[in-house]
C-alpha cells in the first residue's frame, strides 16, 4: 500500500518538463504535489457539477439551474488555474524587495534574489469571484424573506461589488509583479477598495436582503478569508516572508474555502429552501427611496381631477348663486 502511494507520489514530472529557469526561489515538487492535489479537488467538484448540471437540466427547478451555472462555472475556472499552477507553468520571475527568504545557493547572483511569481492564480480570481458575488446575490435574495425584489438595486449593487473586486485583485497583480516598494502602494489601494467593496456587500446583504442565521455566518466567514488573502500577499509575492511552497499551501486551501466550500453551501441552501421572489424596477427600495417615491407621487395626486372646483380657479361659493338666480328667474 505504501509503496503504490509513493509510486503514485514519484510520477509527478512537472518540474522536469517544465523546469523553472533563471529563478531564485520557486516551487518544488513538494509544493507541486500539493497542488495537485488541490487540482484533484477541484476536478473531482467539477464531475459532480457537470452531472448534476444535466440533471437538473431535465428534471430539476430553474432556481436550481441559475445556482449550478456560476458554481459549475467557478469550479472550472480554478481546475483550470491549479492545472497551470501544478505544472509549473503561468509564471514569471521577479526580483523580491526584501531579501527574508535565502538560498543556499543564488542563481542569478542578485540580491535579493528572484522570486517565482504565478500570475495564472489572479486570471483565475478575475474570473471566479465575479461569478461568486452572483451566487451570493442569488441565494440572499431565494432564501430570505423578500416577496419583492428591485432588479435595478440588485444590478447596482453587483455593480459595485464586481467592479471593486475585481479592482482589488488587479491591485494585487500589478504589485506583485513590481521590485521596488511601490509594489506596497497598490496593495494599499487594493486593501481600501476591498474595504468599501465589503461595506457595499455588508449594505446589501444585511440591510436590504436580511440575510440572518447560518447564511449570514458564512457571509462573515467569507468576508475574513478575503483579508486573508492580503496576508498571504504580504508574507509571499510582497513580503518575500515565506517560500513559494508555502505561499502554494497559504493558498490553496483559501481557494479552497472560499471556491470550493462555499459555493457548494451557497448551492445547497438555493436548492433546499430558495424561491423566486417578484422581480420590479421599484419594488423593494430601502425607506428613502420609498419616500423620494411618495413625494414625487403627490403632486400627480394634486393633478388628478383638473376640472374641479380649485383647480379652475373658481371657489366653490360662485356655483350656488348662479342656480339660485336662474331659480328664481324661472319661478317668475
Amino acid at each position: 500500500m505504501n509503496d503504490t502511494l509513493s509510486s503514485f507520489l514519484n510520477r509527478n514530472e512537472a518540474l522536469g518538463l517544465n523546469p523553472p529557469h533563471g529563478l531564485d526561489m520557486h516551487i518544488t515538487k513538494r509544493g507541486s504535489d500539493w497542488l495537485w492535489a488541490v487540482f484533484s479537488v477541484f476536478a473531482l467538484i467539477l464531475l459532480c457539477y457537470a452531472v448534476m448540471f444535466f440533471i437538473a437540466e431535465n428534471k430539476g427547478s430553474r432556481l436550481t439551474r441559475y445556482a449550478l451555472a456560476p458554481a459549475f462555472l467557478i469550479t472550472f475556472f480554478e481546475f483550470f488555474a491549479f492545472f497551470t499552477y501544478a505544472s509549473d507553468l503561468g509564471w514569471t520571475g521577479v526580483q523580491a524587495e526584501f531579501n527574508h527568504v535565502k538560498v543556499s545557493k543564488s542563481i542569478t547572483g542578485e540580491v535579493p534574489g528572484i522570486r517565482q511569481i504565478f500570475y495564472s492564480k489572479y486570471i483565475a480570481w478575475f474570473l471566479s469571484w465575479p461569478c461568486l458575488l452572483f451566487l451570493i446575490e442569488l441565494t440572499a435574495s431565494t432564501t430570505g424573506e423578500n416577496d419583492e425584489i428591485s432588479a435595478l438595486d440588485m444590478v447596482h449593487s453587483l455593480l459595485i461589488q464586481i467592479v471593486g473586486t475585481l479592482f482589488w485583485v488587479i491591485s494585487l497583480l500589478v504589485g506583485s509583479l513590481i521590485k521596488s516598494t511601490y509594489k506596497w502602494g497598490y496593495y494599499t489601494i487594493g486593501a481600501v477598495a476591498m474595504l468599501i467593496t465589503q461595506g457595499a456587500i455588508c449594505q446589501r446583504q444585511f440591510f436590504n436582503l436580511k440575510t440572518r442565521g447560518f447564511n449570514a455566518l458564512m457571509l462573515c466567514t467569507s468576508m475574513v478569508i478575503v483579508w486573508l488573502y492580503f496576508i498571504c500577499w504580504g508574507l509571499s509575492d510582497g513580503g518575500n516572508r515565506i517560500q513559494p511552497d508555502g505561499e502554494a499551501i497559504f493558498y490553496g486551501v483559501l481557494d479552497l474555502c472560499i471556491f470550493a466550500i462555499y459555493p457548494c453551501y451557497l448551492l445547497i441552501a438555493v436548492s433546499r429552501s430558495g424561491k423566486l421572489p417578484n422581480l420590479s424596477l421599484t419594488g423593494g427600495f430601502s425607506h428613502h427611496h420609498a419616500a423620494d417615491d411618495v413625494e414625487d407621487a403627490v403632486p400627480e395626486t394634486k393633478e388628478a381631477n383638473p376640472e374641479s372646483p380649485r383647480a379652475s380657479g373658481e371657489t366653490a361659493i360662485h356655483e350656488p348663486e348662479h342656480e339660485t338666480e336662474q331659480a328664481v328667474e324661472d319661478t317668475a
